[in-house]
């Protein structure tokens, strides 16, 4: 009496494995949506805590904490010191702060070893960059040795060449009274101590604090690294430290290598102070950061009443450079 014995078939098999294929090209695509929305509500919750730190400082110091430098490299007497180590106290990091020497500049050899601390709740989760990467001091021989970088940095002002009174044809509108250094000034105002949020007539809500720069120093243009060399190519500017990181927004043009562009967000994170050289001919030894995010379509900002909320990368810089000035007086209904 025979037996019949129960197997696949080649054919059955191949179509077993095809229909896995398919099944795993379908929930791929989902599996990464999820991660990268569980990244983007973790930089969130950052951009947020970076708020509140802000509004714990003003109303302990009755200012906002502002970055302080001195322009050019000549004057080597004056520390140059960021926003961003001002507000450490007010994240829970007070003894981090308290090994930083604010009476010396940020890349001294005694500020060393809290520079090169990595801060997590600097960085962003969705950056393909490594936490542990470095900056360096443009003002000595600049070597990838010196302090920690921050994917979020204050927006200060609108830069003073984006408008010109006496023009027809400016990127942006009328962008209010300008400081004396010619600029239009955001709410973590340079240089100016006595910033504080009765400053901002347009309305902490309808102002931006902080925005995305992620991948610095290295330069991104439109999703693409242009070398993991640093030396070759870099944005003067990323590490936490630094007043420099600090984002002036001037705009860029399409393709990320110029300023005075009409793209607001994601052409670049940076311009090239390798080959626009050093001192800048536009920014001197200012910082040439540029709005720049990982995430797919939008920059993170973080508002001056502690919201955080992304913004197109098509946003035109008309429009943008409304949501910097912190007294320009404009109606933005696209907010």
């Amino acid at each position: 009496m025979s037996r019949k014995r129960s197997a696949f078939t080649l054919v059955e098999l191949l179509v077993v494995i095809a229909i896995i294929g398919v099944l795993v090209a379908l929930l791929l695509p989902a599996v990464q949506a999820a991660r990268e929305a569980a990244r983007r509500a973790e930089c969130i919750n950052k951009m947020k805590q970076l708020g509140l730190a802000v509004q714990n400082h003003h109303d302990a110091k009755k200012a906002v904490p502002v970055s302080g430098r001195p322009v050019g490299i000549v004057d080597t007497t004056v520390p140059r010191i960021a926003a961003m180590t001002h507000i450490l106290n007010y994240m829970e990091l007070g003894t981090l702060r308290n090994t930083f020497d604010i009476k010396k500049n940020w890349s001294h050899l005694d500020n060393r070893i809290a520079a090169n601390t990595v801060i997590p709740g600097f960085l962003c989760p969705s950056s393909s960059e490594a936490p542990e990467r470095l900056d360096g001091d443009p003002n000595v021989s600049w070597t990838q040795e010196i302090c920690s970088q921050t994917d979020y940095s204050p927006t200060v002002w609108v830069s003073g060449p984006l408008y010109n009174p006496a023009s027809a044809t400016n990127p942006i509108d009328p962008p209010g009274a300008p400081n004396a250094a010619g600029d239009y000034p955001g709410i973590l105002e340079y240089q100016n101590a006595k910033a504080s949020f009765k400053d901002v007539t347009d309305g902490l809500s309808n102002t931006i604090m902080f925005a995305e720069s992620a991948g610095r120093p290295y330069i991104y243009r439109k999703s693409i690294k242009v070398t993991d060399d640093a030396t070759i190519a870099r944005v003067n500017g990323g590490g936490w430290p630094r007043p420099a990181s600090d984002i002036l927004v001037f705009g860029t043009t399409a393709d990320g290598v110029d300023p005075f562009g009409t793209c607001a967000l994601n052409c670049t994170n940076g311009l090239d102070t390798v080959k626009r050289g050093y001192p800048d001919p536009q920014f001197s030894t200012y910082g040439v950061s540029a709005p720049y995010s990982f995430h797919s379509g939008v920059v993170l900002h973080g508002f001056g009443d502690g919201s955080v909320r992304g913004i197109s990368d098509s946003v035109d810089i008309r429009e943008y450079a409304k949501l910097i000035t912190r007294a320009g007086e404009e109606v933005n209904p696209n907010l």
